[in-house]
């Protein structure tokens, strides 16, 4: 089943290109083997030419590299609403992932289409045979499965239907449906590195996901000054179940996998090249032993920007090369002065641009690129995960062949676990210096914490509310039809005038979390460890010098961040970590006068809803109003003992014991 999705970017300034795919060595795969408890595996080398088909490109002068792509991440057998494909899965070549460098960047206003297509299809990124959320873009063309939503993380500057989550802004597509996402790219600073994703559940963990670049002469960052070649890697967890399956589990008195505890991956993957251990397989699984991990080759004396997206749902990487050093140029879509590091930490939603550097190198030489996973903050047992995802490096030159020896470099000794951390934010300098507004005309504050509902039902809270996503009635629409949002539904951080706002975001228990914001950037201007509120601000430094902006920042556990936003961009903007949601509702009554497209309300029609389903259905895996914390517990949080153990360590504890220690939220 599929539908179908029309994309219209109008780009005001600058050109934008949206790369994607299933990234693999475009000359070799494994035989497949099927994997028995006790049984051998072995594999061999075959060329790709039976999987492979053309690969049609096309390039539109001043604007847009178009590629005909394929995505991919593979998931375990399990009921699904959805049929599955046979048809093969389309393999990208590694280059697929490398921008073009005689791509002309632009200021001229154009007007740029692309389709989209999904499908369910098998495939194997990692070795173990399963079920795959497959995306492809072919001259521009994108395929739906059935009540799917779709999400860039661009600012929609009058276009606010567009950013796409699913009971936020939109209903979910229906089947066999189209839904046409028309905006501009008109914020002067909107360049930089980026990715799409499904937004309905945790959909894009199963592979409906890709980069999203957009290039603007205004972008300091030039290629042939601060970077020769122009690599984007796509980095993610990868688990073998479906994302629904470990939703409900997780929200369910049984758990998944017999826990409540987010369960940690079975292998990583670069440019969707991962490789599983097949003797982990389970029983009658078909399991093809990959030996081979993805493999890049530039030029010796080169500086290669590498584009590092971290599109998973809950690792942390630490990116890092063998022997080189890697120089942090942009932290989200901010170009920075940033420094030289052995491993760029990258959360959740993060990106980052670090420069490696082949001056040292010649011709025939290689090493190890690692995508390391932070276990120390994993709550779920690993033991059949390898944290240390690897890609090779090839130097060779023109003319020249790279080595097909297996590096013997050596790793930085650099700790690889520990409290999951963004880089520290005095070392990211943006290179267009903009100072944070003096003083910000309202404040409100977030506080994130793990509770139980009455039920027993473990659940994130932000102010003691755990989101209801009512799938047909979006939030948008409230607003736009004169309501004001149900707090018990939703925590709302309301702006209605074009103001400086802060939010303080108190992370009060037991997991770092990685706080994503749709359409408005932020600047970082303060934080701190223990709890802060509107009425004791002044305690804490606020830095309002240049101070680093983005749109996705780590809260570790215990901790405090005071991010400041200029509400100049009228919506309902989500505000979300992992199981946590809140909204930034921007000049409402500017929402009520959205020029919002019949086709948008056409999706949400009741002759769309699924079987059963009601204007008040919440989303599968969500829990309605009468599971949510009583009135006494919704104006408490949980605080952990903070003596022994690591933060997760504590959680974990905590969520065994069921034992709760609170503290009074402020009012």
């Amino acid at each position: 089943m599929r539908a179908s999705t029309l994309l219209c970017f109008s780009v005001a300034a600058g050109a934008f290109a949206l790369p994607g795919g299933l990234s693999s060595d475009s000359s070799y795969t494994n035989k497949k083997s099927t994997f028995t408890k006790g049984s051998t595996v072995t594999s061999d080398l075959e060329p790709l030419s039976n999987v492979v088909t053309t690969l049609a490109s096309s390039t539109v002068k001043g604007s847009i590299t178009a590629t005909k792509t394929s995505s991919v991440a593979v998931v375990t057998p399990s009921p699904t609403k959805f049929s599955v494909s046979k048809a093969p899965i389309e393999i990208a070549p590694a280059s697929q992932w490398l921008l073009d460098p005689a791509f002309e960047i632009t200021s001229v206003p154009q007007t740029r289409y692309y389709n989209f297509t999904i499908d369910a299809r098998w495939g194997q990124p990692d070795g173990l045979a399963c079920p795959s959320l497959f995306s492809e873009i072919v001259t521009m063309i994108l395929k739906l499965i059935p009540y799917e939503s779709f999400s860039q993380g661009i600012s929609q500057n009058g276009t606010g239907w567009a950013d796409g989550p699913n009971g936020v802004t939109q209903c979910p597509i229906p089947s066999y449906q189209s839904f046409l996402y028309n905006f501009t790219l008109s914020r002067p600073d909107q360049y930089g590195t980026y990715w799409w994703h499904a937004h309905r559940g945790a959909l894009y963990a199963d592979g409906v996901a890709g980069p999203l670049v957009i290039h603007s002469p205004s972008d300091p960052l030039k290629r042939g000054v601060d970077y020769d070649v122009d690599q984007i890697l796509f980095i993610r967890d990868h688990f073998h179940s479906m994302s629904s399956d470990i939703v409900n589990g997780i929200l369910s008195n049984a758990g998944f996998e017999g826990t409540i505890v987010a369960p940690s991956p079975k292998s990583g993957l670069i440019n969707s090249v991962g490789i599983f251990d097949c003797s982990f397989a389970p029983t009658g699984s078909t399991c093809e032993q990959k030996i081979k991990p993805l493999e890049l080759v530039y030029p010796s004396n080169t500086k290669i920007r590498l584009r590092l997206i971290n599109a998973g749902t809950h690792a942390l990487f630490r990116v890092s090369a063998d022997e080189h050093v890697l120089e942090v140029i942009e932290a989200d879509d901010t170009p920075v002065f940033g420094p030289e590091v052995h491993r760029v930490p990258i959360y959740t939603a993060q990106r980052y641009s670090a420069v490696l550097n082949t001056a040292q190198d010649k011709s025939g030489d290689s090493f190890f690129l690692r995508a390391q996973m932070n276990t120390g903050c994993f709550a779920g047992n690993f033991t059949d995960l390898d944290p240390d995802v690897k890609a090779i490096i090839r130097i060779a030159d023109h003319g020249t062949l790279p080595s097909t020896k297996i590096p013997k470099t050596i790793d930085w000794n650099d700790a690889l676990n520990g409290t999951c951390v963004d880089l520290d934010e005095a070392t990211l300098v943006p290179r267009i210096a903009v100072d944070a507004p003096r003083y910000a005309g309202t404040t409100d504050v977030f506080n994130a914490a793990f509770n139980f509902t009455p039920t027993g039902d473990g659940r994130w809270f932000l102010n003691g509310v755990t989101f209801e996503n009512f799938m047909y009635n979006p939030l948008l629409h409230q607003i736009y039809n004169g309501r004001t949002l149900d707090s018990t539904d939703v925590t709302n951080f309301v702006i209605p005038k074009l103001e400086a706002a802060d939010l303080i975001i108190n992370n009060a228990l037991g997991a770092d979390h990685p706080f994503h914001l749709h359409g408005l950037k932020f600047y970082v201007v303060g934080r701190g460890n223990g709890t802060l509120f509107p009425s004791n601000v002044s305690e804490t430094t606020i830095h309002i010098k240049n101070p680093l902006r983005r749109d996705t920042l780590t809260v570790p556990n215990g901790q405090f961040a005071v991010i400041r936003v200029i509400a100049d961009i009228p919506g309902v903007h989500a505000l979300h970590a992992a199981g946590l949601f809140g909204v930034f509702v921007v000049q409402p009554d500017a929402i009520r006068k959205f020029e919002i497209p019949d086709e948008h309300f056409k999706i949400c029609d009741a002759n769309n809803y699924e079987a059963g389903d009601t204007i008040l259905t919440t989303d599968a895996g969500r829990r309605r109003r009468s599971l949510a914390l009583s009135q006494s517990n919704s104006t408490e949080f949980p605080l952990l003992n903070q003596q022994g153990g690591s933060p997760m360590q504590r959680a974990v504890e905590m969520w065994k014991r069921a034992e709760v220690v609170r503290f009074a939220k402020e009012v």
